[in-house]
């Protein structure tokens, strides 16, 4: 059966691809956010420290959440496309059906 779909499958797999960048690049970040505050870079001793570690782990968290969202919405066109091929050989096979009952 020929693939039909092509172009929400390229998009699916953009999504996915996007959503490995951002999770990487966010879980990036927050090490470096992470790492500087720790070397106390930029503000003074007890402001530095608090406000890079909170705003690393900010960082780390929401970046990997959004970037598995959108990864799983990568999947999600992946599993309507698969629901619609089943669909369709469903339809296919009962009308193979009905017609072998004639």
């Amino acid at each position: 059966m020929k693939k039909r779909f092509k172009f929400l499958r390229t998009l699916a797999n953009i999504f996915k691809i996007l959503g490995i960048l951002l999770a990487a690049l966010s879980l990036l970040g927050g090490i470096i956010l992470v790492v500087l505050s720790l070397s106390l870079f930029g503000l003074d001793a007890a402001t530095g420290y608090s406000v890079g570690l909170a705003s690393g782990i900010i960082t780390l968290v929401c970046g990997v959440l959004c970037g598995l969202m959108v990864y799983g919405f990568g999947e999600l066109v992946y599993v309507l496309i698969s629901i619609e091929e089943n669909t369709y050989k469903t339809s296919v096979f009962l009308e193979g059906m009905q017609k072998d009952e004639d």
